[in-house]
């Protein structure tokens, strides 16, 4: 039996909570593990990290950040691609512009091996653009790179939905929105 483990990666405004969530109902979701990336060992992030390691997450460094993170007495078990190859699916968190780079330093020699890789909204060019419940149909089995989009657009777009396409038809024929 294949093991599911989502990797996050990115410990920052969307990832830690994301982190949190996963493991905190890791069971009901059916998830074996919760792994995640940090890329900066800082004093500053330290708290943050221990308390995703005391919840049941396993961290991943880059191997030349190894020494960084044992200066602040944080030692990691896996390392930045061993933890995107074992994974199921990739959720990537970090800022604008580096899911991107990952995609193409790190996700697409994996594709063999991981089911899925996510990127938040501003990651434009990174897969497929996605909405709950707006476009579930236009996804397929085949999508490896699926791009999560904003929660701005999300909003709009359920709001679109429930006002402007009743039965099947639209009376929409123009829109301003301002968040």
């Amino acid at each position: 039996m294949e093991r599911k483990i989502v990797h996050v990666i990115g410990t920052g405004t969307i990832g830690e909570p994301l982190i949190g969530l996963l493991c905190d109902y890791q069971h009901q979701l059916g998830i074996d593990e919760v792994t995640f990336h940090k890329n900066s060992a800082t004093k500053y992030d330290r708290s943050k990290v221990i308390n995703l390691l005391h919840r049941g997450a396993r961290l991943a460094v880059d191997n030349d950040k190894i020494n960084d993170f044992k200066k602040i007495k944080i030692d990691s078990d896996l390392r930045t691609e061993d933890a995107i190859e074992r994974a199921t699916v990739v959720v990537d968190c970090t800022p604008k512009g580096i899911g991107k780079d990952n995609k193409l330093k790190y996700y697409q020699k994996f594709t063999k091996h991981v089911k899925g890789f996510l990127a938040q909204g501003s990651e434009n060019g990174f897969g497929k653009k996605y909405a709950r419940g707006i476009n579930d149909s236009a996804l397929s089995s085949d999508d490896k790179f699926i791009q999560i989009v904003s929660c701005n657009t999300h909003n709009i777009s359920c709001l679109t939905k429930t006002i402007a396409f009743i039965n099947n038809g639209h009376i929409l024929k123009n829109g301003n929105f301002l968040c």
